[in-house]
């Protein structure tokens, strides 16, 4: 003999008198008609204009910018790499940053806008970064690229690019 304990009972009778509901419940707001579409091959549906299936902002003016300073002892104990200021009436996405840093070198900061975004290597020991990232740069704003020098004795070249797009302000 079966034992169903008294909570289960309760779950189980509550869980069937919501599936007779369900099963019961009028479908006046169900009504369905049939539409009969008639061409021919030799007379298409005619068909204008573009459909955009995607809703994200079509990518017309990429963006793909290389800053670099040759010896990062000349600008120890920070070395800042300026890159142009985003146009008017545009906001500059960057979706990727890629670096080559020394191996005293530990995070790659990211700067505009009164904000900091800071990208870390991979592994300690590593010379180089690669990192998707998001991030929005307004019109008139100069992005910039910071790397804290410890070092000021190693020679060491710094190269950052940035990859992304830019978008109109609307």
């Amino acid at each position: 003999m079966s034992f169903i304990p008294l909570r289960n009972t309760k779950v189980c009778v509550m869980l069937g008198a919501l599936a007779i509901q369900t099963f019961y419940l009028p479908s006046a707001s169900a009504q369905t008609s049939s539409v009969t579409v008639v061409n021919k091959a030799t007379a298409p549906v005619p068909v204008s204009g573009t459909v955009n299936v995607n809703p994200a902002p079509q990518v017309t003016s990429p963006y793909q910018v290389t800053q670099s300073v040759g010896d990062s002892s000349t600008c120890a104990p920070q070395c800042v790499l300026n890159f142009t200021a985003v146009p008017e009436g545009r906001r500059l996405v960057i979706t990727n940053v890629s670096a080559q840093l020394g191996g005293n070198q530990e995070v790659l900061v990211i700067e505009g806008n009164g904000n900091s975004f800071f990208v870390p290597k991979t592994y300690p020991t590593a010379g180089y970064l690669a990192a998707p990232v998001t991030i929005y740069f307004e019109p008139g704003s100069t992005p910039t690229a910071r790397f804290f020098v410890p070092d000021a004795t190693q020679h060491t070249s710094l190269i950052v690019t940035f990859v992304g797009y830019l978008v109109p302000v609307q």
